[in-house]
């Protein structure tokens, strides 16, 4: 029986969810998005499963982006949930 370790444990937990963010100084992971709505230095929205997420700052830019995940880098004020989409 192969033993796992805290990492390789911690990373199959977490993606093995449907969506999740990870907020870091400066920059913020998203994965798992469906579509990104909005592109601008002071606004981005996301479509999520089940939700949209809006992100709000200053000179925002998406710094990395793959199919399932993107790296969005600049001064992130304000993260909204809306669950009604």
């Amino acid at each position: 029986m192969k033993k796992l370790h805290f990492r390789e444990y911690f990373e199959n937990y977490l993606y093995d969810l449907q969506d999740f963010i990870s907020i870091y100084e400066g920059h913020l992971h998203v994965f798992n998005y469906q579509k990104l709505i909005k592109l601008s230095e002071n606004e981005i929205i996301l479509q999520m499963i089940n939700k949209e997420i809006n992100i709000k700052g200053q000179y925002l830019k998406i710094k990395q982006m793959t199919k399932q995940e993107l790296l969005i880098m600049g001064n992130i004020m304000k993260v909204e949930f809306n669950y009604d989409k």
